[in-house]
């Protein structure tokens, strides 16, 4: 008999499936669809997010991320799953940090953002500065950070859009992410400042 994932709440699980088809089944709490794993596993799902699966169009072997959250509003707790998909990661550019990964129905990479993708604002045409060529050493990993960090903000944006939230970030939330992912690869690499 195949093992069977159990998910941990608000534990992110990063799978794929054996299967592009789920089987439907009678749980202990209704009716339910068990997928079979590429691990070899199996996991059993509500049908809401076997429609999520469906939606993603998910292919056998394609791994995505499940997760099985506890929602609180007040004295009120709920169950909430997220599925989304999981992106292969790229090299960046410049130093070869990983790419932002998107999820499947959102912001995707080199794809221009829908706030900074108009030429107009109230009939002016923007003018976008010219940015001085990168110096080689630890600008370009100042300059991939922040890359990242907006690439971040994008995807978390997106997929709180497509959650119904409205999470906006603003320049110093970026640049405090920015700031994070640049510390962290500096001392990754242990390289120091040009002399």
């Amino acid at each position: 008999m195949s093992q069977i994932l159990r998910f941990n709440l608000n534990i992110p699980e990063q799978i794929a499936l054996r299967d592009e088809e789920g089987r439907r089944v009678q749980g202990r709490y209704g009716e339910q669809t068990m997928y079979s794993l590429a691990d070899g596993r199996v996991m059993y799902v509500p049908l809401y997010v076997e429609q999520r699966i469906v939606d993603l169009a998910l292919a056998a072997g394609e791994p995505f991320e499940i997760c099985k959250g506890e929602v609180h509003s007040g004295n009120q707790r709920w169950i909430e799953w997220q599925v989304r998909r999981v992106e292969p990661q790229q090299p960046a550019q410049s130093r070869n940090f990983p790419a932002a990964a998107a999820s499947g129905a959102g912001y995707r990479q080199n794809q221009p953002h829908p706030i900074t993708a108009q030429p107009y604002v109230n009939g002016a045409t923007l003018r976008v500065p010219q940015l001085p060529a990168p110096i080689q050493g630890k600008r370009d990993l100042m300059e991939a950070a922040l890359s990242e960090a907006v690439a971040i903000a994008r995807r978390v944006e997106n997929e709180a859009a497509s959650q119904h939230y409205f999470v906006r970030f603003s320049n110093e939330d970026i640049r405090a992410i920015g700031v994070t992912i640049f510390i962290q690869r500096s001392r990754e690499e242990g390289s120091r400042w040009p002399q």
